[in-house]
């Protein structure tokens, strides 16, 4: 008797800071319910070099699943990375309604409408950035600015609805409008017990005793899989019952990061003291790309006097340029930036060096820079 397999979806680990597209450092790890629906439905999954696939087993035709899956039904798998640190700096995580913030948790999810059987245009995963992942039974502390004497605090489901946040000494559950008071330190104590609850993103909030303000909000993935406190995030594949798209044709999916860019900020420290800034201009030019290179030709303007009349470095005298637009991170370096001085349109550093990519871009009016400190 042959076992065989047919495949349900794929999913594509993709990023374009790098050359041939693939995130290098993204892996996927089912969490334990999608583990037992893996485990019921006989299905298998399968490392691929640009992600990972997922496989059932068939009858005979290649189509009917020997043992089907019910609708509707969803596959969740925690996201990690073997280089978190680097992985941020390079990537622009940021949305419309939020940025990203040290302990920031994503949540990637399909659209069941849109998937795609083509696997050169699969369907991009939509994502939003939760304020963290969170166990089951939570002590949330909470400090406000406003110093009320009471708040209302609600718990909300993924769907909004309000639900109890736990039980009273008694068993009886919480009030959906659960009035608050802070200790003598003014800190509130919110407590959740989600323990009987699915995983799932919930939100917590505190209004004004009047309900006319919220005072504080924040929307946590729980979970009560251990290995999620590694994760930088989850993905979540759903299957329903309309449009019925499950054991049909195979589904391609993509994870697609977007590389970061920032304005590169220039700082050329006089290290020698041999060259008189005051008579000497220094200029950056940028003499073009080599092909297949993703960069711009860029100009940098000069910020601030020469010598820049705030900064030194080690007391030694500073010249500032910072580029126009912001400029891409990408595995291949860009290259022919060149540090020129007149009078005698001398080259005195032929090839710049770029940001370093596992260094911390720093923000100025909302917007990201990236410094290079250049010693002559």
């Amino acid at each position: 008797m042959n076992i065989l397999y047919s495949r349900l979806f794929e999913i594509q680990l993709l990023h374009d800071f790098f050359k041939d597209g693939i995130s290098q450092s993204l892996s996927l790890t089912p969490d334990s319910s999608t583990h037992h629906l893996l485990k019921n439905g006989r299905m298998l999954t399968r490392s691929l070099p640009k992600g990972m696939i997922v496989l059932f087993r068939a009858e005979e035709n290649l189509t009917d699943p020997e043992t089907p899956l019910q609708v509707p039904c969803r596959f969740r798998f925690f996201i990690n990375s073997s280089n978190p640190s680097f992985l941020h700096t390079i990537t622009d995580w940021d949305t419309p309604v939020k940025e990203f913030k040290t302990g920031s948790f994503f949540h990637f999810k399909n659209n069941p409408a849109n998937a795609s059987s083509n696997p050169t245009t699969p369907e991009t995963l939509g994502y939003q950035i939760l304020d963290g992942l969170r166990p089951k039974d939570l002590l949330e502390q909470v400090k406000l600015s406003t110093h009320p004497a009471s708040v209302i605090f609600r718990l909300r489901d993924e769907a909004g609805n309000l639900i109890s946040s736990g039980k009273d000494s008694d068993g009886n559950p919480l009030p959906l409008d659960l009035p608050l008071s802070p200790d003598d330190l003014e800190i509130f104590s919110l407590r959740v017990d989600l323990k009987d609850k699915a995983d799932g993103i919930y939100s917590l909030e505190l209004r004004s005793q009047t309900d006319t303000e919220t005072l504080f909000y924040k929307a946590y993935f729980f979970s009560s899989d251990a290995i999620g406190n590694t994760s930088m995030g989850i993905m979540e594949i759903s299957y329903v019952s309309s449009p019925a798209r499950l054991y049909g044709e195979m589904e391609y999916y993509a994870l697609k990061l977007k590389r970061k860019a920032t304005r590169w900020t220039y700082i050329i420290v006089n290290q020698n003291k041999k060259l008189n800034l005051g008579t000497n201009q220094l200029s950056i030019r940028d003499r073009g790309n080599p092909l297949g290179t993703p960069y711009g030709i860029y100009t940098f303007q000069q910020d601030g006097g020469a010598p820049h009349p705030d900064i030194r470095v080690n007391n030694a005298e500073t010249v500032i340029f910072k580029s126009q637009v912001p400029i891409p991170f990408f595995e291949s370096p860009k290259l022919n930036l060149e540090l020129r001085r007149t009078p005698g349109n001398r080259v005195l550093y032929a090839n710049l060096p770029n940001p370093l990519r596992n260094g911390i871009a720093k923000t100025d009016g909302g917007e990201a820079f990236s410094e290079i400190f250049v010693f002559i």
